[in-house]
């Protein structure tokens, strides 16, 4: 389709929209007409002045029955989008950028420039004229050139925004829908299923004319940057999976714990620079990161990046987040104290737990002292043994003291009334009561309870899951100094060995958590042992 046949085909389309409102200003204005004469002929079969009440209660009622809708139609309007705006000396090279290009497809300039922080680029209808709104992530991304083909089309859009029919036109089916869908979020209350179906009847209409302006615009600026504009749909395509990905690994953890990250766009270039040299792309890659980026064009895009940062929080969040997280601390502020607090879930006499401590304290061990250790831990045992042969020892006195205690009541009984339990205990016992001593109870033998060796199962509803042992493991293998925290673009924080490996942690967690096997555990601790 050439340029003329687009335009001739857009104005088809804004006519067809044009005629359907001169449609809806002519049958509203029947039906106001209408009412008012249903409202005289009321008047006079009642017999009332013009002046009574009664005339003047339904002239009210009238006029507010056909006001309202006419009032609601006229201020609706569309939201306003989250965007970040672009002064002239925050980003002089960009707008020179867009004049160029303006100059050369001869159309005015936009209104403006603004950033948002979604993958998409399109003009704004504004009061002051529209306005060129650039995804930020394009600009961290494409490069220079591929910027220029791929803002082409947009500001040869502007010639169709100068075109009174096209904007009548626009502007009609804007508020028509505003009108009739309601507020966002809300379904009408009148008449819900008629007036939806209309909102989606002039919704149709204002897409075809959009689509037929597109199409009058790519034809427009066909011969600028032909190449680079190809290679730039390429890019956005991979620009949009891979801010998707971040948005995912990176952001949302933050925000859900209260954090708003303020590289967004930078962790978006590390992303799919990763994603290029893992796909064995580095070749490509390195030839195209050498040429110089469209975030160049911006004064300071340290500081853009953080107000589009903040800002993708408000449009995907749905809040705004005052505290900021940088990169080097996004660890130690965001996953640590998750990890952490699902660490907590897992109670420490649990047999997972119990094993996990085991196995990674061996492992933590060096081996020319682990026989020190070994030799330490087999004293303490000794010691153990020795305090539960005094407990016994204790209780057996005790035994003896009660049945003594027993025997005296007896006697007492039969002689000096005076006589009494106290009396008839040892002194050595006695002596010990009085300093305080407390003699615990004796322990239940094996099979009235308790297994030898081993802690009560806990109840099934109170096992871990796999991603609080995972937590679990993850903490203690930081603390045996046998791991670290990493910050990947592509798949977030994650955990690796001394060798710059990632650990295999759910893997090793769902072994435990599942079947209770801790051999993955083992063979990982002795490959990974100091």
């Amino acid at each position: 389709m050439t340029a003329t046949t687009a335009r001739v085909s857009a104005h088809r389309a804004a006519r067809a929209l044009l005629r359907v409102r001169a449609w809806v200003i002519a049958g509203y204005a029947l039906s106001a007409a209408a009412a008012c004469a249903a409202l005289i002929a009321l008047v006079h079969a009642r017999g009332w002045a013009a002046e009574a009440p009664g005339a003047l209660s339904a002239g009210a009622a009238v006029c507010l029955v056909w006001a309202l809708p006419a009032v609601r139609a006229f201020r609706s309007a569309a939201v306003l989008p989250k965007t970040v705006p672009l002064s002239g000396s925050s980003a002089p090279e960009l707008e020179l950028l867009v004049r160029q290009l303006a100059l050369q497809l001869q159309v005015p300039p936009p209104a403006g420039i603004e950033l948002s922080p979604d993958c998409d680029a399109w003009l704004d209808p504004r009061p002051g004229g529209p306005v060129l709104v650039i995804g930020a992530p394009f600009l961290w991304w494409l490069r220079v050139s591929e910027l220029r083909g791929l803002l082409a089309p947009l500001v040869a859009g502007m010639a169709a925004a100068g075109d009174d029919r096209i904007v009548r036109a626009r502007v009609f089916a804007a508020r028509a829908v505003g009108a009739l869908s309601g507020r966002p979020g809300r379904r009408p209350r009148v008449l819900p299923a008629s007036r939806l179906k209309l909102a989606g009847y002039f919704e149709a209409r204002a897409e075809a004319l959009e689509r037929v302006v597109a199409w009058e615009a790519v034809a427009a600026s066909r011969m600028i940057e032909p190449a680079a504009r190809a290679y730039a749909h390429e890019q956005i395509n991979m620009a949009a999976a891979g801010w998707d990905r971040v948005l995912t690994r990176l952001a949302q953890p933050a925000w859900e714990s209260g954090f708003c990250p303020v590289g967004l766009n930078v962790a978006l270039v590390g992303a799919l620079t990763s994603l290029g040299r893992r796909d064995r792309m580095a070749g490509s890659l390195a030839t195209r990161l050498s040429e110089r980026p469209a975030c160049d064009l911006l004064e300071e895009p340290g500081v853009v990046d953080a107000r589009t940062s903040r800002m993708a929080a408000e449009l995907f969040d749905g809040r705004r987040i005052e505290r900021s997280v940088t990169w080097d601390r996004y660890v130690g502020a965001v996953t640590e104290p998750e990890v952490v607090r699902q660490a907590g879930t897992v109670p420490e006499d649990h047999p997972a737990a119990r094993r996990i401590r085991k196995l990674i304290t061996e492992a933590g061990i060096p081996a020319a002292r682990r026989g020190d250790i070994v030799d330490a831990l087999d004293a303490v045992d000794a010691v153990g043994d020795a305090v539960d042969d005094a407990v016994d020892d204790a209780v057996e006195l005790w035994d003896e003291a009660v049945a003594d205690a027993d025997g005296a009541d007896d006697a007492g009984a039969a002689g000096d009334p005076s006589t009494d339990a106290e009396t008839a205990v040892p002194a050595h016992v006695t002596a010990g009561l009085d300093a305080g001593t407390r003699i615990p109870a004796p322990r239940p033998a094996v099979g009235e309870g308790l297994l030898p060796a081993q802690v009560p199962v806990p109840h099934p509803s109170e096992q871990p899951d796999a991603d609080c042992l995972a937590a679990y493991l993850a903490l203690r293998l930081v603390e045996a100094r046998l791991a670290a925290w990493d910050l990947d673009w592509l798949d977030g924080p994650v955990l690796r060995d001394r060798a710059g490996d990632p650990v295999p942690i759910y893997d090793i967690a769902g072994s435990l958590a599942d079947a209770g096997d801790v051999s993955r555990l083992s063979d990982w601790l002795a490959r990974n042992a100091i």
